[in-house]
């Protein structure tokens, strides 16, 4: 095996990470995100608005129901009280108006508040509906400027897995199969020189006794860095 060939692949690797990391720590992603959330934040309360609303248009219906029958029992006792003589059946009819009357003040005031609310939410969803169009060319202008960027590195990660190929195809099958199994177990480097008595992945200094020992075993699974567990070329 030769791991020297193994070094173009580690190089490789490392610029495929770090343009991972790139794209994903872009700050169009946070960008385009904001403003998603602006226009989702602004189309939401757009829809509660609107069912409130609605919700008050029903209440009012309802209220205008219930006071109209108040008003036709209000008008039977009013022609009841016409023909009676007894005060006490008297009492009790202007009793019954009287609580009639009551209810439908308190129907009207409440109907009054519902109105009111409603002009309320008219003024909150005209201004919404005018805030929309900019929101969403925000959210738009924002995904396109995240889309661009990412187009730009994912073609080069695509240049780089392309360089890759060819690196791998250029190396001894066997020492391949060795570093894509020592990248699953080290977190630096897989593959480094022995430069300058020291590891080229960690850069710890490596006493020449261990040198010699790492020399004996070059280009085999045993020519490891005891410190970090890459690959060392010799």
């Amino acid at each position: 095996m030769d791991f020297r060939a193994l070094l173009p692949v580690q190089a490789v690797d490392q610029r495929i990470a770090q343009l991972q990391h790139k794209r994903a720590q872009l700050p169009e992603h946070a960008a385009a995100a904001a403003a998603q959330r602006a226009l989702d934040a602004a189309r939401a309360e757009a829809k509660r608005l609107s069912k409130r609303q609605g919700d008050i248009t029903g209440e009012i219906d309802r209220l205008e129901h219930q006071g109209k029958e108040i008003d036709a029992k209000k008008k039977k006792y009013e022609n009841q009280l016409k023909n009676v003589v007894v005060m006490r059946e008297v009492e009790a009819l202007q009793h019954e108006i009287n609580t009639l009357n009551s209810q439908h003040s308190s129907l009207d005031d409440t109907e009054l508040a519902l109105m009111s609310e409603n002009e309320t939410l008219e003024t909150s969803l005209a201004a919404n509906a005018a805030a929309l169009p900019a929101l969403e060319a925000a959210a738009a202008q924002s995904a396109a400027a995240l889309a661009a960027v990412l187009e730009v590195v994912d073609r080069d990660l695509a240049a780089a897995a392309e360089e890759r190929a060819k690196c791998v195809a250029a190396a001894d099958a066997g020492a391949v199969e060795l570093y894509e199994s020592t990248r699953k177990r080290v977190t630096g480097p897989a593959v480094a020189e022995l430069l300058k008595g020291s590891c080229g992945g960690c850069r710890t200094p490596i006493t020449p006794k261990e040198q010699a020992v790492v020399k004996s075993v070059a280009n085999t699974s045993d020519a490891r860095c005891l410190y970090c567990g890459c690959l060392l070329v010799v």
